[in-house]
């Protein structure tokens, strides 16, 4: 009786939230940067995301603000396009080599390898595609997620094609 009572509950609970314009979500992101996430909307078209994502052996929290826009398919409205900017603060653990004694012409150099955790920080930006499917109530989203890197504030990397999946429960 208990089971058949929260089956209608939900029932009642998902219909009830296709009819409404979602506020946030929460969900997985599965690519490069892997991560759990958070969505709030602010307004109808503009949204902060925060990611909290581990990558090369560290952490990280990456802050989006983006802007979603309908997009004018036929077959379903429910797909949206979004694009933003933002930024990434946290730790890397990476290789630091160094050169071991002078360096010989024409001889092997050898290097000393020190594993060591840096402090990095950087840029972001983010183009994707939401499908919102407000009848479980959830979305499915596929991004690109560029980002410039500054690492222990000696070195810089970029990475133009951290894409990745992301499912989202909507609340």
């Amino acid at each position: 009786m208990k089971s058949i009572l929260a089956l209608i509950m939900l029932s009642v609970t998902a219909f009830t939230c296709s009819a409404q314009f979602y506020k946030n979500s929460s969900g997985i992101r599965l690519g490069y940067t892997s991560g759990l996430t958070y969505k709030h909307f602010i307004n109808r078209e503009q949204a902060m995301e925060f990611i909290a994502s581990g990558r090369n052996e560290g952490f990280q929290i990456t802050s989006l603000y983006q802007f979603h826009k309908p997009m004018e398919i036929g077959f379903h409205d429910e797909f949206f396009l979004y694009y933003g900017v933002g930024g990434h603060i946290g730790y890397e653990r990476l290789n630091d080599q160094k050169l071991r004694g002078p360096y010989i012409p024409g001889g092997d150099p050898e290097f000393q390898v020190d594993e060591r955790s840096f402090f990095t920080m950087g840029v972001n930006t983010v183009l994707g595609i939401e499908y919102r499917w407000l009848k479980i109530p959830m979305t499915i989203g596929l991004d690109i997620k560029p980002y410039l890197d500054f690492i222990g504030m000696r070195r810089t990397k970029v990475r133009f094609w951290d894409t990745a999946l992301s499912f989202k429960y909507i609340f």
